[in-house]
């Protein structure tokens, strides 16, 4: 299954040009906060995220910056009190933009087109597309053996001036593999500092290794590789364009898959010159005229509380202790110890600042999910040893 998707994205509103003269009278900071007012009523993120609050950690480059409810992602809008030409920035991570479009029912191309507004103009300063390969039987050790073996390239597609032909321009890209063991488990395409960057990665190992929030959909796969395309500047300007251009779901993964197939087209390698696409590529060629694909899925669901219980039975040596007091003496004398335990949590157990920080920002989402601890255990059971 090939599933489209964007990952994250960074808006950045710019002050129209009918503001000038009121730039003069009101100054920037001033316009900037008219601009966040505007925009957050837009985009409704008081109701989807909850009230607005000053975020210390403003985006970098950026001085002042606010955040919206209590949530275990990140997501910020900010500007810098002094530089106008930075705009105001809305930073999304991939799990605030999960629970945005989770929440409000709406896809990327929906929520641009839902924030229009005469007091700002609108451009992606970076956006993330995902094609996901699930149960395709790709290996991301092969692929970047394969890159540096020279037995597939990277090519892109041109016209023959004299024939009018199209023809293949092998591209010279640097290749990067991250090596774990006898694995390459992350390889990069492209430098960190171009306008656009390929990473394709183990999606399955790194959720199942961070609990991450597609942590149930990982396990219920056999593989799941990742190919992400972190696209700024002027290339995410451009699409920013073309996503508003957009009017429902097929143009919309018809975009994500020609700008990944036309940007990285990996194709086999015969005698120096392009043979034919890749498996992967040749995937994502046919689905633009087959409709063989599905939109990513988003899920905010939260797994950190599991990895901490996780850890109790693996890790802190909490269940060998039980172990030691029962085989010593008896399963009475582990209930005895639980109990003196669970008197010095209720009476005498002062939590350090990384709980109450934790608590602060999880605490609504986990009683959103789950009213109890009986609805938490059903829910994650498979998550659990």
């Amino acid at each position: 299954m090939l599933e489209l998707g964007v990952d994250e994205i960074t808006v950045v509103l710019q002050m129209p040009k009918s503001f000038k003269d009121l730039l003069a009278k009101t100054g920037w900071a001033d316009l900037a906060e008219k601009m966040i007012h505007v925009f957050e009523r837009m985009a409704d993120f008081k109701k989807i995220f909850g009230d607005r609050d000053v975020e210390p950690k403003a985006p970098k480059g950026y001085t002042k910056a606010y955040h919206y409810g209590e949530h275990p992602f990140y997501l910020a809008v900010g500007y810098h009190q002094y530089y106008i030409e930075m705009g105001v920035i809305v930073k999304f991570s991939a799990q605030a933009l999960d629970y945005y479009c989770e929440i409000s029912g709406l896809k990327v191309y929906e929520f641009l087109k839902k924030i229009r507004h005469k007091d700002y103009e609108i451009r992606l300063s970076r956006i993330d597309l995902t094609a996901d390969y699930i149960d395709e039987g790709l290996d991301t050790t092969e692929i970047y053996q394969s890159l540096m073996d020279g037995k597939v390239a990277l090519f892109r597609e041109y016209t023959c001036k004299k024939t009018g032909e199209p023809k293949f321009q092998k591209q010279q890209m640097s290749y990067e593999g991250i090596l774990k063991t006898k694995e390459v488990p992350t390889v990069y395409v492209g430098s960190p500092k171009s306008n656009s960057r390929l990473r394709i990665y183990d999606k399955k190992l790194e959720q199942i290794q961070r609990k991450g929030t597609k942590y149930e959909k990982a396990l219920g796969c056999s593989d799941w590789i990742r190919f992400e395309g972190i696209f700024r500047n002027e290339y995410s300007h451009q699409l920013t364009e073309e996503l508003m251009k957009i009017s429902d779901d097929n143009e919309f993964a018809d975009l994500i898959a020609s700008t990944m197939a036309n940007k990285y087209r990996f194709m086999i390698v015969e005698q120096a010159f392009a043979d034919c696409p890749t498996e992967y590529t040749q995937i994502l060629i046919d689905c633009i005229s087959n409709r063989d694909f599905k939109l990513k899925c988003p899920s905010s669901k939260n797994y950190d509380l599991v990895r901490s219980i996780r850890y109790i039975f693996t890790g802190s040596g909490i269940m060998s202790t039980l172990y030691k007091v029962k085989t010593i003496w008896d399963i009475n004398a582990v209930v005895e110890l639980m109990e003196y335990l669970l008197g010095k949590l209720q009476n005498d157990f002062e939590p350090n600042e990384d709980c109450i920080y934790w608590l602060k920002k999880n605490t609504d989402s986990y009683k959103k999910c789950y009213p109890d601890m009986e609805s938490f255990l059903m829910n994650n059971v498979s998550a659990l040893p």
